[in-house]
């Protein structure tokens, strides 16, 4: 890992864990309910499962809700299904 990436991805975590503590009672996400705190993070989220970071379990728990979004897996489905990605995984 890069200088300076680990301590960013474990800002990230402890910005997480910070949310969750406080305002996350009401239910799986950062603030309770889905939000646009979330909506900000789902690229982070995107990229943190495709370069396989490895996460504390509060983090990855978040993650897996999020991925598991219907929206997310819309997205995830469409950016496979680019021509250009699908050219790219073929070459």
């Amino acid at each position: 890992m890069g200088f300076g990436r680990g301590q960013d991805i474990a800002r990230i975590e402890a910005l997480w864990a910070d949310l969750r503590s406080r305002f996350g009672d009401a239910g799986e996400f950062l603030c309770g309910e889905f939000g646009i705190v979330d909506a900000m993070f789902a690229p982070v989220c995107i990229r943190f499962r495709g370069y396989g970071v490895a996460l504390g379990d509060p983090a990855t728990k978040y993650m897996r809700h999020m991925l598991a979004l219907p929206a997310m897996r819309e997205w995830q489905a469409a950016a496979e299904a680019e021509p250009a990605r699908a050219a790219a995984d073929h070459a």
